[in-house]
Order: C-alpha cells, then structure tokens, then sequence
C-alpha cells in the first residue's frame, strides 16, 4: 500500500497540501493531522486539500477531514477540497460533507474563494 505523502504549497496566506496515497486508518489519518497541527499552529489556517492524487480514503480518513476542518474553524480558519476523485466525492456525498466542506475542481478558484475571508 503506498503511504500517504503530502506536498505543500503556499499561494499568499492559502496553503495548499497536495496529498497522494491512501488516507486511512493509522497511516495516512496520522501524518495528515500532525500537518494540519503544525500549520494551524503557526496561524495558517486558510488551508485547500488538493485529492487528486490520493488512491483511496476511508471512515478513519473521513474523519481525521472533519476533526481538522474544525480545528481550522476554532482558530478562525477553514479547509476546503479540490479535485476529489470518484471515490473520494462519493464517500464525501454518502456522508453529506458536501453540506460541511467547500469543494473545488480549479485551483484558482479554491485559492481565490478565500479573499474576504478575515486572515
């Protein structure tokens, strides 16, 4: 199974975790949430998830997503999806997140939505 990997961006005060692998139970769920710690504690809150890459995600996945989306949120920030795959945009539809998450399919888009946003 190929492990998790993230790759970081930054566009201004967006950043932008490009991850690949599987987001799962122990594996991927661990290394994702100690990224999203570090950022979230240095002030980076505005944060855009970029799926493309990633291979599978499961319930543990699902929820790492939501427990990160509302540590951003209680520091006055927020995560955002791009280019969820179908696997990735079913799992997201079955348990309504796309009710939770703002979802994106063009970078530019994900990274412009944040403008207003107070930083």
């Amino acid at each position: 199974p190929s492990r998790m990997k993230i790759a970081e961006d930054r566009v201004g005060d967006v950043t932008i975790l490009r991850l690949s692998g599987r987001f799962e139970l122990e594996e991927g769920d661990l290394i994702f949430r100690d990224r999203v710690n570090t950022l979230v504690a240095a002030g980076r809150v505005k944060i855009v998830l970029d799926f493309k890459n990633v291979s599978r995600i499961d319930s543990a996945g699902i929820g790492m997503l939501v427990s990160k989306y509302l540590t951003a949120r209680k520091r006055g920030g927020t995560i955002k999806l791009l280019n969820l795959t179908r696997h990735s945009d079913h799992l997201i539809d079955i348990t309504r997140l796309d009710t939770v998450f703002e979802i994106f399919d063009d970078e530019g888009a994900a990274v412009k939505s944040f403008d207003g946003a107070p930083s």
